[in-house]
């Protein structure tokens, strides 16, 4: 523009130089490069502004031919976890897999039929193992009662009422195919009210069904049933129990041999024996009984042997009669000291027995220093107890205290 402004100049100077021209020309003239500009300008514009509406398109139709971008590894790996996962399914259990499975065993079991159940509650496979589970688990309690292992047997019943509450309807079920097992855990539910209301005519009538298809265990609880009512019966369904290998039912037969008119020590022995050798306790503490009433240097030996089994396990009258052998060293050597404390450790379990032979010991100060006091309290809970004896050695030490 300067120089189209400059050459319009020169023109002008020129022009002046003419002769003759007129002062309005010189003022066209003087407004010629304003107006040349002015066009100039809006002739640029409308050039500028097509050239940016074509540039548009054209980026527009480039962004349209650019590839997509690939999706990162993190969007990936979103994109597979989003994919829904298959629900868990059971795989069927045999009865005879369970036996061998320990408690934990068990519980872990129960755990993963549970998963299945929640995600599919109408799966039969996990289902039918709940019911399985519920019958090896019954079956378990029974035999640990008739061991007479009591905490065992509660750990399995709570088992049951914790985490197979549902499975009685499932049970009755298998009562059908299996009569014997599931009867007898049937019988149990019943009777001793774990997953089914305390009912003791339905759970001894399934006790008695599992007894005739054999099941040992349910033949003594069904022999316990019929014990009043029905002792002969009772007395058929406690032989085959006792033949079947039950404990409970030897140990009873044995008691029996001895606690009736005269004591046959054969008979208690054929019984005792089996019993004892199944770990039962109190069997254990009968027979060592039975050894020692015969006073023989071998018996007595064999008697001490059998006692400290049975008090070392917990059994009061075993811990009561060993200290007897420590206190006449009948079997064992003398050892007053020694029969203080089983005598302790029985009476302080509420054996009567133990609590008066504490008393006497304390009073006269056989093992230990004389306690008329403590001797006193002993024999105050003895006689308490039935204890005839009691009385007259709480007159002995009211007499020793004047």
């Amino acid at each position: 523009m300067l120089f189209a402004w400059r050459q319009s100049r020169s023109t002008m100077t020129r022009l002046q130089a003419a002769p003759g021209l007129r002062p309005w020309v010189w003022l066209v003239l003087a407004a010629l490069p304003a107006i040349a500009c002015a066009q100039g300008a809006s002739q640029a514009r409308p050039a500028d502004a097509s050239a940016s509406q074509a540039k548009e398109p054209a980026a527009k139709e480039k962004s349209l031919r650019r590839p997509a971008a690939h999706p990162s590894r993190t969007a990936r790996r979103k994109i597979v976890q989003a994919k829904p996962r298959p629900a868990p399914t059971a795989t069927p259990v045999a009865a005879g897999d369970l036996l061998k499975r320990s408690a934990p065993e068990l519980e872990a079991l129960i755990a993963r039929q549970r998963v299945v159940v929640k995600a599919s509650p109408r799966d039969e496979k996990a289902r039918r193992n709940l019911g399985l589970i519920s019958v090896e688990a019954a079956n378990r309690v029974l035999q640990a009662q008739a061991l007479g292992h009591a905490e065992e047997a509660s750990t399995y019943a709570a088992l049951i009422r914790t985490s197979l509450a549902d499975t009685l309807w499932r049970v009755t079920q298998f009562a059908r195919d299996e009569p014997a097992r599931a009867q007898a855990a049937l019988g149990l539910f019943h009777a001793d009210g774990i997953i089914a209301p305390r009912d003791p005519v339905r759970g001894c009538d399934y006790f008695s069904k599992a007894a005739d298809a054999g099941h040992a265990a349910a033949a003594y609880r069904a022999s316990q049933c019929l014990s009043k009512a029905e002792p002969e019966r009772a007395y058929r369904w406690l032989e085959r129990s006792a033949g079947g290998g039950n404990a409970a039912a030897q140990e009873a037969l044995g008691r029996a041999c001895i606690e009736g008119a005269g004591v046959d020590a054969a008979c208690a022995k054929k019984w005792l024996q089996p019993a004892a050798a199944q770990g039962r306790v109190s069997a254990i503490s009968v027979l060592a009984w039975l050894y020692a009433s015969e006073g023989t240097t071998e018996s007595l030996s064999r008697a001490s042997d059998l006692y400290r089994t049975a008090a070392e396990a917990g059994d009061f009258a075993a811990q009561n009669n060993l200290g007897e052998l420590y206190e006449t060293g009948r079997g064992v050597s003398r050892e007053p000291a020694q029969a203080l404390g089983w005598y302790r450790k029985s009476a302080e379990s509420g054996f009567a027995p133990a609590q008066f032979n504490l008393a006497r010991l304390l009073a006269f100060g056989i093992g230990t220093e004389r306690d008329s006091a403590a001797a006193r309290e002993w024999a105050v809970k003895a006689q308490g107890q039935g204890i005839a004896q009691a009385a007259e050695l709480l007159k002995l030490i009211a007499e020793a205290a004047h």
